[in-house]
């Protein structure tokens, strides 16, 4: 990554940066080049000039031109019924015209018949299967196209860029735009009459896309899904490209031109879609708050993901109105963010906002009961064990003594100076000691070579832990099985136990069931990020699954990191107040 302005440029932002300047270089001369061969070579064959052959990709095959057609006129000159001698030396020479009119062989006896007969006012007679070729302005685009691209690039990159359109897609600043402003600026490079224009169409169209999807394929989870959206995006490039050499079409079959359409929104749509993850409302995992923002999360890359293809649309030969599918797009995916998207994510946010205060509120009581105990209760049963002990009253001052250790105990699970040291792993072992001692049948199976999680995720670790052993002490039944594996940038959690397993459905209505436990863990992992499911487990009984993973773009990044710095604030300054309102 590399820095610009308040944003970070990354190779494949500059890459797509210099495809869009070659493409709008290449359809500037494209727009305004001089005249275009063609592909036209004449013969003599039965008395007639004819068609000898029509180069492959040229303009006259592009417009349905076959060998074998009879040249009727030559700028403006009657061949049917002129000398055999002009006739030869046309077909044998080296001629620099401007146009001709030509028809089938089954026509010319009728032509003859008409030029020899004109019609009454005057005008010539043309039957039906005539084809003609006029030099200026052949098949080629106007500028229009180039505008309208130039526009949305321009327009794109300073909408996203600025974070007008959301944090969510502002690494795609440049890469969208780009893949979207492709189709519309290669239009005069595609509709150039030439085999070499329309292979460079294709190939620069296929370049455009790839930066966009890889971009998505970046926010595609690891294992086979990110090798399938990466692989299949670059072997749909690399076919789009070949497609060009196809194009030409013949006898107005516009397959080929249909077929580099779908693929080249393809490109970006599997990985796109991939990234996306719709919401699966029928998943195991507990917690409705965080389903809004998954859903405006997943519609967005949805979005990002068709709007190329869309673009795409402008490549079909079928219209001369290039521009309004990508126009009439924009315009309702606008209506769409203002109208569904907004509320939703302000909804979302409400939502987030709401968890983060539970979070913060529950751990600043934490702490505030912990110093209570801490600064009260133990030093009064200090004193006592002190005068217990002077007195002679050993019986007593043992049994004051125990409860100063469960008091001490208590305080260690509320303020938790074991996880601050070193680390979920450690503090995850000291709690199923625990357990071990009181109920037995608990053990920890973790990794020597573990890593360091950040501060909130591992708060957020070892609280679910907590909460799922002690529920798998009371509802559940032995031997209980904690497995706990941390890699610094991803973490997961597993508790299992013996006993008759979860009731279906009774994780998602947790909240209307009141099982606070269950509620307190999903808010824990949603506060990270992470993915929690309750249920039952193979072989029976109840498992318990958190799997977290460090966010993989910058924004999502940022976000997270900034939701955990305001819970540590919030949390901060609730004990700060606690201990300053203590007389």
């Amino acid at each position: 990554m590399v820095p610009f302005g308040d944003m970070r440029v990354s190779l494949r932002d500059a890459a797509a940066a210099l495809i869009a300047a070659a493409t709008l270089v290449v359809a500037l001369f494209s727009a305004t080049a001089p005249r275009v061969d063609p592909g036209i070579h004449l013969g003599y064959a039965d008395g007639q000039v004819v068609i000898a052959a029509v180069d492959y990709g040229s303009a006259a095959q592009r417009d349905g031109l076959q060998p074998g057609g009879v040249v009727m006129s030559l700028d403006g000159t009657d061949l049917l019924t002129a000398s055999d001698s002009v006739k030869r030396s046309i077909a044998e020479g080296s001629w620099r015209w401007a146009g001709l009119s030509v028809i089938v062989r089954e026509q010319v006896a009728t032509q003859i018949r008409y030029s020899a007969q004109p019609s009454a006012d005057g005008s010539p007679n043309f039957d039906g299967g005539t084809y003609f070729y006029y030099d200026a302005g052949n098949g080629r685009q106007g500028f229009e196209p180039i505008t309208f691209g130039l526009a949305i690039l321009l327009l794109g990159w300073w909408w996203l860029g600025t974070g007008r359109g959301g944090l969510a897609l502002r690494p795609y600043a440049i890469t969208l735009p780009v893949a979207t402003a492709m189709p519309l600026l290669v239009l005069p490079i595609d509709r150039y009459p030439t085999l070499a224009f329309a292979v460079l169409a294709s190939v620069l169209v296929a370049a455009a896309m790839l930066p966009l999807a890889l971009d998505l394929s970046g926010c595609v989870e690891e294992g086979r899904s990110r090798r399938l959206a990466i692989g299949g995006a670059v072997l749909l490039a690399a076919v789009t490209g070949l497609l060009g050499f196809l194009l030409p079409r013949l006898d107005g079959m516009y397959a080929f031109a249909v077929l580099r359409a779908t693929l080249a929104g393809c490109i970006v749509f599997l990985p796109g879609i991939l990234a996306a993850r719709p919401v699966n409302w029928r998943s195991p995992a507990i917690g409705s708050s965080a389903q809004p923002g998954r859903f405006v999360e997943s519609t967005e890359l949805a979005l990002v993901a068709m709007t190329p293809g869309v673009a795409c649309l402008s490549l079909l030969p079928w219209t001369n109105y290039e521009v309004w599918p990508i126009v009439i797009w924009m315009i309702a995916i606008l209506g769409a963010r203002r109208f569904t998207l907004r509320p939703l994510a302000r909804l979302a946010a409400r939502a987030t906002h709401q968890r983060d205060l539970v979070v913060a509120a529950t751990e600043s009581e934490r702490a505030r009961i912990a110093t209570d105990i801490h600064d009260y209760a133990l030093q009064d049963l200090t004193m006592l064990v002190r005068r217990l002990d002077a007195a002679g009253d050993t019986p007593n001052a043992g049994a004051a003594r125990e409860v100063a250790e469960r008091l001490r105990a208590i305080c260690g699970d509320l303020r938790l100076p074991v996880l601050d040291d070193l680390g979920v792993g450690p503090a995850l072992e000291w709690l199923c000691q625990r357990f071990e001692e009181s109920v037995g049948h608990v053990a920890l199976d973790r990794l020597a070579d573990e890593q360091r999680l950040p501060a909130d995720a591992e708060l957020a670790f070892f609280r679910v832990a907590q909460e799922a052993i002690a529920n798998a002490v009371r509802h559940g039944a032995p031997p209980i099985l904690v497995r706990y594996r941390g890699g610094g940038g991803w973490a997961e959690l597993e508790v299992d136990d013996s006993g008759p397993g979860l009731a279906l459905g009774s994780a998602a209505q947790a909240e209307q069931t009141g099982h606070l436990g269950l509620l307190n863990m999903a808010q824990r992992a949603e506060s990270i990020g992470a993915e929690l499911t309750i249920g039952r487990r193979p072989g029976g009984g109840t498992r318990a699954r958190l799997v977290w993973e460090r966010p993989l773009s910058d924004a999502h990044a940022g976000a997270t990191s900034s939701a955990a710095t305001s819970i540590g604030a919030m949390a901060g300054r609730a004990v700060r107040l606690v201990t300053e309102k203590r007389p």
